[in-house]
């Protein structure tokens, strides 16, 4: 029991010499590395307690006093500048104290932003200095360290004209930067014009939202900024498309006289500026043509389409399709032409019944309603009155162009149809077949342009009813089927 007594003490002291010698230690390299402030006068209350109007600029500790001195001056002037209202983007805060406003920035805002505050901010003095000495020991070695705080004075009255400055130098900035967007606007570069005036709009917005402007200030932003997006509201509206050419008589085969043209511009005042580089495509909207156009606006906002030949009769639609940038909104980017048509044409029907001529020809009277519905001019004193279906027939197409070169006709429907193998079905149910052919030859083109042969039956309460009937059904199918080859339907 006695040793056991005696260990239990020896362990016991054993525990308190090695804790005594790790508090030493600890202490010990506490005080190789300890920093301990010798300056004796303690900080002023300015320091603590700041004054409206008074910036404390608080330095790093620095081996030469006056590397600290300027880092607390510094440190001032960054919180000046991050309390004028966040004008100054924060990451050229530090080089405008660092290098004294003496910054390269693409942005002429920014810029001029830089330039503001350099001349407000940079001058700034001090008007109390406190310094603190520090002992600073790193092992066996010690070294002095200086802590500045300096007390900078930018009061309401430098806070005005610092907001005057800004104002005036936006708004010198801006009237600047509108007058060459307008400038880029009468030469057409509308897309470049409104993204000028866009950036303006964002560089007045945030002065806008600043405390401490004064109302002149602020009525001098406001009236700027509605001129400006009044502009950017009524470029869009003031785009106009003019045409030239439209309503041009058109005849089947032959090219339109003039060309189409389309001029883009803006209007501003009474002044126009045309608009070149825009993509345009033509296009036949209605009828058939064969087109030859220019695709982008010249320097004078204008292109042109050849209508190199019309292929169909009837009116002739054809659009210009103007393609803006989306940017600008345009509601109406389309300018439509109407070609008229100006056909003269002669028709010649025989027809047939069960084998009996018929004195007026359904198809020739349908087809003439037809046609002159469609803007035909019908040439009456046809010089084929007295042909038979065989002359038609046989006649070759240089033989009936000669004859009707000198009737001023621009195009030729030749034609017979008949009916016939009539059968009885049973009383007053007959049935008849018809069978037609026309032909048709553009005058102009000397040439053929069309062929067309339907046969069908139709039933009737009699033989010549039913022959009629034939007839007609065939006759309508024709008419649908030359009207649609020439773009009419």
């Amino acid at each position: 029991m006695e040793y056991y007594s005696n260990s239990n003490q020896w362990s016991k002291t054993f525990r308190e010499v090695v804790l005594t010698i790790c508090i030493f230690n600890l202490v010990f390299v506490a005080s190789l590395y300890a920093e301990k402030r010798i300056t004796r006068e303690p900080r002023p209350e300015w320091i603590d307690r700041i004054s409206t109007g008074i910036y404390v600029g608080v330095s790093h500790r620095f081996p030469d006093e006056a590397d600290a001195r300027a880092d607390a001056l510094a440190d001032a002037k960054r919180q000046i500048i991050e309390t004028l209202g966040g004008v100054i983007e924060s990451e050229f805060i530090d080089e405008i104290v660092e290098r004294s406003g003496e910054i390269n920035t693409d942005d002429a805002f920014t810029s001029s932003r830089i330039k503001v505050v350099s001349r407000n901010i940079i001058s700034v003095k001090p008007s109390k200095v406190f310094v603190e000495k520090w002992k600073v020991r790193e092992g066996f070695k010690s070294r002095t360290e200086y802590q500045v705080f300096v007390a900078v004075p930018f009061s309401e009255e430098n806070h005005r004209k610092f907001m005057k400055e800004l104002v005036d130098e936006t708004i010198r900035l801006g009237e600047n930067r509108y007058n060459e967007s307008l400038k880029l606007a009468q030469q057409g570069l509308i897309l470049l014009a409104l993204d000028q005036m866009q950036t303006i709009q964002a560089n007045i917005a945030p002065l806008l939202k600043l405390t401490g402007l004064l109302p002149r200030e602020v009525a001098l932003l406001n009236r700027f900024n509605e001129e400006v997006a009044a502009k950017i509201e009524t470029i869009p509206g003031s785009i106009r498309i003019e045409g030239r050419g439209g309503n041009q008589s058109a005849k089947m085969g032959l090219p339109v006289a003039e060309p189409l043209e389309i001029a883009v511009f803006w209007i501003d005042g009474d002044q126009k500026f045309p608009i070149p580089n825009l993509s345009v495509n033509f296009s036949v909207a209605k009828g058939k043509a064969t087109l030859d156009s220019q695709n982008k606006t010249d320097r004078n906002g204008k292109a042109a389409c050849v209508v190199k030949n019309i292929a169909s009769a009837g009116r002739i639609k054809i659009q210009a399709d103007i393609l803006f940038p989306e940017n600008l909104k345009i509601v109406d980017s389309r300018y439509s032409f109407t070609l008229l048509p100006n056909n003269k044409i002669m028709v010649k029907i025989i027809e047939t019944n069960l084998g009996r001529p018929v004195d007026i020809s359904y198809l020739e009277n349908a087809l003439l309603e037809q046609l002159t519905d469609c803007g035909f001019q019908v040439i009456e004193n046809s010089p084929f009155r007295q042909l038979t279906e065989n002359q038609l027939q046989a006649e070759q197409a240089e033989t009936i162009i000669e004859m009707v070169k000198n009737n001023g006709a621009d195009l030729v429907i030749l034609g017979a149809i008949s009916s016939g193998q009539t059968s009885k079905i049973r009383d007053r149910f007959y049935f008849a077949r018809a069978r037609g052919t026309l032909k048709v030859y553009n005058i102009q083109c000397k040439s053929v342009v069309g062929s067309y042969m339907i046969e069908d039956k139709n039933a009737g309460y009699s033989a010549v009813n039913a022959g009629f009937e034939a007839i007609k059904k065939v006759s309508n199918k024709l008419i649908d089927q030359i009207l649609t080859e020439m773009g009419l339907e």
